[in-house]
């Protein structure tokens, strides 16, 4: 009796700790994917509007004939690609919760 009891608890300890490098294989994949991945997501708050930090108008600044031609979101950034190519050809990083120009990135040819 005492046997298949040890048994039990030896397969059910085999088959957890296979579950368990499996899990951590998964893991290990999914981070090298992606930085960013995490298995649990934590709660996100719902942040109430604050009037502080509302803007109205962003001034880029852009040169005679340029236009923004295409608009790139990612997570708490926006990149807005300037163009056409040639003098025009850039990327402009903003961030999304205060409405500011971080920076730009001009390519050269």
């Amino acid at each position: 009796m005492h046997e298949r009891v040890l048994k039990s608890v030896v397969i059910g300890m085999g088959v957890l700790i296979v579950l368990g490098v499996l899990g951590l294989g998964y893991g290990f994949y999914q981070k090298s994917r992606d930085p960013s991945w995490q298995l649990v997501k934590p709660e996100t708050e719902t942040a109430t509007p604050n009037p502080a930090m509302a803007f109205a108008d962003i001034k880029l600044d852009l040169p005679e004939g340029c236009v923004i031609a295409r608009v790139e979101p990612d997570n708490d950034r926006i990149y807005l690609v300037i163009g056409p190519p040639g003098p025009c050809n850039r990327v402009v990083v903003v961030d999304v919760a205060s409405g500011k120009a971080l920076g730009t990135i001009k390519a050269r040819p």
